[in-house]
């Protein structure tokens, strides 16, 4: 398993980086720690930005030359230490979003810390890991600021009993048996399901013994879920994506990014194959 984890150096990020060693070191999994450095150079800068550069005088221009590669350098130094003995660095220039989807393809989990960085920030999840999140096809576990996880030993899976949230589940197993976690397996209802009973059966049929504990609850499943992650010690909470076009959507419906941005608990968003 290679585990990528996108950096900006935040304090989020850092957050983000912890659970991701923690992963690597329980499911013997490889960590390539990522940070796309962004510049008009790399960017190819506007044309008269490029004229201007190219009349400097040669002495300014190697110093600039080599007061980036020096900045590199730093950069490369910060990452290799982040990374740990057994990681891999990896500094590229370009577009972040764009770098970080392009590398996702050669990884099966991004780990990343998650932060607003726009206006729509109030109704959807913002900033790179939203978009991150929205288009990639492979499992993103988002981190807020508000994270007080360390390591991931218990993972709480909502499950709607759809073809998204079986993809969770299945994914959600295949960690545990990697990495020896533990499973919760959750329905939140809303409250048209009367039958309990009903309801229990289901998920008992789909957990097939592999679960420690089954949770049914009615109400929002934005504030229910990381309630019941808090109450049974889950590290992490895991919900299935399903995409409508080129638009992904979570099992939840319209609440899910509300229940990403607001979570203290850490969302792994796993996208329906």
């Amino acid at each position: 398993m290679r585990i990528l984890h996108p950096t900006d150096f935040s304090r989020t990020a850092e957050l983000a980086r912890v659970l991701a060693l923690d992963l690597c070191e329980r499911l013997a999994a490889e960590l390539r720690v990522l940070h796309v450095q962004q510049g008009f150079i790399d960017q190819g800068g506007a044309p008269y930005v490029r004229a201007y550069l190219d009349s400097l005088e040669p002495a300014l221009q190697r110093k600039l030359d080599e007061d980036r590669r020096a900045d590199e350098a730093r950069l490369r130094e910060r990452l290799a230490t982040m990374a740990g003995e057994h990681g891999t660095p990896e500094l590229v220039a370009g577009d972040p979003l764009r770098e970080i989807l392009r590398l996702t393809a050669e990884h099966d989990l991004v780990v990343m810390g998650a932060h607003g960085q726009s206006p729509l920030d109030d109704v959807f999840l913002g900033g790179i890991a939203g978009r991150v999140v929205r288009r990639t096809t492979r499992p993103v576990l988002t981190v807020r600021d508000t994270c007080t996880v360390s390591s991931v030993k218990r993972l709480l899976v909502a499950s709607d009993f759809g073809d998204a949230s079986l993809g969770a589940w299945s994914f959600a197993t295949e960690l545990a048996r990697r990495g020896g976690l533990k499973l919760v397996l959750a329905h939140v209802t809303d409250g048209r399901e009367t039958d309990a009973s009903a309801v229990n059966a289901r998920l008992e049929t789909l957990a097939a013994g592999r679960a420690e504990r089954l949770a049914v609850r009615a109400g929002n499943p934005i504030d229910v879920l990381p309630a019941i992650a808090q109450d049974v010690g889950a590290d992490a909470i895991v919900v299935g994506l399903r995409r409508q076009g080129r638009v992904a959507g979570l099992i939840l419906g319209s609440r899910a990014d509300a229940l990403l941005r607001s979570s203290p608990v850490p969302i792994l968003s796993v996208p329906a194959r």
